[in-house]
């Protein structure tokens, strides 16, 4: 007979979601990304990604509201960062990389006119927050170039 998970508590499966996209947005992007591979890596069945966010864009926007977190919140040198789910924990530095991708899809994935608006508004404050040296280190100039040329297009 097969055996029951634990039922989670409320918002869980949502956070695993969110957590779960820090790595398949991150690596694929958000056209590469699909909401099953999210879902399987979250550990959740599909139709859970849909009764918590209405569609794929609003979880990965929502993704990378958590990844500018992260990368504001926890610098290069911090050694407390919240731990993402999986069999083995990742270190601060694997959930900082997951999160530093998922920010440079968010920077390329700026050009999407239905993704524009709600990205500037994660990526501008994130720049501002960094300031412009630490951003151009960690991302590029290029990044702050496809900002600013996505901010003229508002």
């Amino acid at each position: 007979m097969n055996q029951r998970r634990a039922r989670r508590k409320p918002g869980e499966n949502r956070e695993r979601l969110i957590e779960a996209g820090l790595t398949e947005f991150g690596l694929f992007g958000f056209h590469g990304a699909s909401t099953a591979a999210i879902a399987a890596r979250a550990g959740v069945p599909q139709p859970h990604v849909y009764a918590n966010f209405p569609n794929k864009h609003a979880l990965f926007v929502e993704t990378c509201a958590a990844a500018a977190h992260i990368v504001r919140t926890h610098p290069d040198d911090s050694a407390e960062t919240d731990q993402l789910r999986g069999s083995e924990p990742p270190t601060s530095e694997d959930v900082r990389t997951s999160a530093q991708r998922a920010v440079l899809q968010a920077i390329s994935a700026v050009a999407i006119p239905e993704l524009r608006d709600d990205l500037l508004s994660l990526l501008v404050p994130l720049r501002n927050g960094l300031g412009t040296e630490r951003f151009v280190r960690d991302y590029g100039l290029a990044s702050t170039t496809l900002i600013d040329h996505a901010l003229t297009l508002r």
